[in-house]
C-alpha cells in the first residue's frame, strides 16, 4: 500500500474488514464506501451552526477532499466504525440505509403516500391536492390510486408510524414515510445512524433515524418498502431479497 492509498479513507474502511468478493462487485459497494469515506457528501446546511470562519460551507460541500475531513470532524469521538457498517451492508434490511438519498426520497414519499392512501384519496379542495402534491411530489400523488389496491398496513405499523408528536397536515404523509423508512432498516451502527442524520432535510432524515431501532413493526415496515421497491423501483428492489 502506497502513501497515497495509506491515507485513502475508502482503502482504510476496505482493509478494516472482511468483504466477500462478489460484495464488492455490487452496485451498492460504492454507495456503502462512500458513506464510510464520504460521510457529509448530503450534510444539510439548515444543521450547520456556528460555523468556522476559515471554511466556506459551498467549499466544503464542493470539494470531496475536504468533506471527508468534514464529515470526519462531524462524526469525531465515535471511533472507527467501518467495519461495523460494512457489516451493516450484509443484512437486507440495513442495506435500505445505504440507499443514495435522491433514491431513499423518493422512497419515502412512495411510504408516505402508501400509509395516507385513505386520507389522500379523500382530499376535495384543490388547496388540499396541491398541499400534499408539494409535500409528496407529483409521481408519489400519481401512485396513489395504485396504492389503494396494495395490501394495507397492518395496525401495528401504522401506530409505529403515526407518533403524536409528528407534524400535522400535509407534512405528516412525509413523516409517516420516513418513519416507516427508518423502522424497515432497523436498529444499525450508530456511525451509520449518525450519517443519516447528516442528509437533507434535516427534519425528514432525524425521523428516519430516531426510528431506526429493532421494533416489532420494522418486519412489516420492511416488506411494505420492499414492495414498494419492486413497484416502483426495480433498480434497486432485488438488493432487498
Amino acid at each position: 500500500m502506497n502513501f497515497g492509498e495509506a491515507n485513502n479513507p475508502t482503502v482504510l474502511a476496505m482493509s478494516s474488514a472482511t468483504i466477500q468478493d462478489e460484495w464488492l462487485d455490487t452496485s451498492w459497494a460504492g454507495a456503502m464506501m462512500r458513506c464510510i469515506a464520504d460521510p457529509a457528501a448530503d450534510f444539510d446546511d439548515t444543521i450547520a451552526t456556528d460555523w468556522p470562519e476559515w471554511m466556506p460551507l459551498d467549499l466544503a460541500q464542493s470539494d470531496p477532499f475536504i468533506r471527508v475531513k468534514l464529515g470526519r470532524w462531524l462524526l469525531r469521538g465515535q471511533g472507527g466504525e467501518a467495519s461495523a457498517i460494512i457489516s451493516a451492508g450484509n443484512a437486507p434490511r440495513s442495506r435500505l440505509a445505504f440507499l443514495p438519498t435522491p433514491d431513499a426520497a423518493r422512497l419515502i414519499c412512495f411510504a408516505g403516500a402508501w400509509t395516507g392512501v385513505s386520507s389522500l384519496i379523500g382530499l376535495l379542495r384543490t388547496a388540499d391536492v396541491l398541499a400534499a402534491r408539494a409535500v409528496l411530489g407529483e409521481e408519489a400523488l400519481a401512485f396513489v390510486s395504485h396504492a389503494a389496491l396494495l395490501p394495507r398496513p397492518t395496525a401495528e405499523l401504522m401506530s409505529a408510524v403515526s407518533a403524536s408528536e409528528m407534524a400535522a397536515g400535509p407534512n405528516a404523509f412525509l413523516y409517516r414515510g420516513a418513519a416507516m423508512f427508518g423502522l424497515a432498516i432497523g436498529a444499525i451502527p450508530h456511525g451509520l445512524r449518525a450519517r443519516l442524520r447528516l442528509r437533507r432535510p434535516a427534519a425528514i432524515w432525524m425521523v428516519v433515524a430516531d426510528a431506526c431501532r429493532d421494533d416489532s413493526a420494522g418486519e412489516d415496515a420492511f416488506r411494505a418498502m420492499r414492495r414498494l421497491a419492486r413497484k416502483k423501483m426495480p433498480t434497486w428492489s432485488h438488493w432487498f431479497n
